[in-house]
């Protein structure tokens, strides 16, 4: 009798652990691997199509401060369609690409119909599960002619995706990386960066400002913002001024993102 229940409770055990290692694997092994995998097919992609940073942008030191050195190869002084053009060809929808030195980011931005798509597809269109691509805010302008644009990645293992904009919460980070480069339609433009957020995914800072709003909203963001560098209100409400905003995922509460803003340059 003692065998038979013995016998029965190991057989209980046994399958309880197969299944915990099951649940296990289905639920973080196998997640993970996908996004690697889709990781790895989307940089070898990026590596083809990115656009090469101009001689004499303030980046031009890139390749020595880039923890990956292979992403910053050369410069160009060419125009910024002919610079996308090649991820114009994989995605019509391209609108720029963001390079930070200095950080994993290196990336180019597309912009969709809604806000949602790209937080589950890759560049080319295709479901990713979950590793997502940068896009830009479908209500900004597509040309980063807006007074603010916001664009949006995954915050990821591994430093995928956005993952390294959480590191500007040390202020002393900025004083590492204190810019990047847009690539836009017109070219390569240097982004300084200014001011650190962590907000709620519906604050405000998330609004786009129309013409006649900007004072406003700067002086909201530099309220609110956990640290500023060398900026001032007059700076920031200045004329033909342009914000870039990369936002993502922090995970300090289910709910919190984290913010990098920066002034585009001409």
């Amino acid at each position: 009798m003692k065998r038979a229940v013995m016998g029965v409770m190991v057989a209980v055990l046994l399958c309880a652990g197969g299944y915990c290692a099951y649940r296990y694997y289905d639920e973080a092994v196998l997640p993970e691997k996908r996004i690697a995998d889709a990781d790895e097919v989307q940089q070898e992609l990026f590596k083809k199509i990115k656009p090469s940073p101009r001689r004499g942008a303030s980046a031009d030191s890139a390749a020595d401060s880039s923890p990956d050195e292979s992403r910053h190869d050369g410069g160009s002084e060419d125009g910024g369609d002919q610079l996308l053009a090649a991820a114009r060809e994989v995605n019509d929808g391209t609108v720029g690409w963001i390079t930070i030195p200095g950080t994993y980011i290196d990336y180019p931005i597309a912009r969709g119909e809604d806000n949602e798509f790209y937080l589950q597809h890759g560049f080319l269109g295709d479901f990713n599960y979950g590793l997502g691509c940068p896009f830009l805010d479908y209500r900004c302008e597509a040309d980063f002619s807006g007074y603010n644009s916001i664009v949006y990645a995954h915050h990821l293992t591994r430093r995928r995706m956005f993952a390294d904009v959480a590191l500007y919460k040390d202020e002393s980070f900025m004083q590492t990386c204190p810019k990047g480069i847009l690539t836009d339609g017109e070219g390569q433009h240097e982004v300084r960066f200014f001011a650190y957020l962590s907000v709620s995914g519906n604050d405000h800072v998330y609004h786009v400002a129309a013409e006649g709003e900007e004072a406003d909203y700067a002086e909201y963001l530099l309220d609110i913002a956990e640290y500023t560098k060398d900026i001032t209100l007059e700076e920031l409400t200045g004329k033909d001024t342009r914000l870039l905003l990369l936002s993502t995922c922090t995970y300090e509460t289910e709910d919190t993102r984290g913010v990098l803003a920066g002034i585009i340059g001409r």
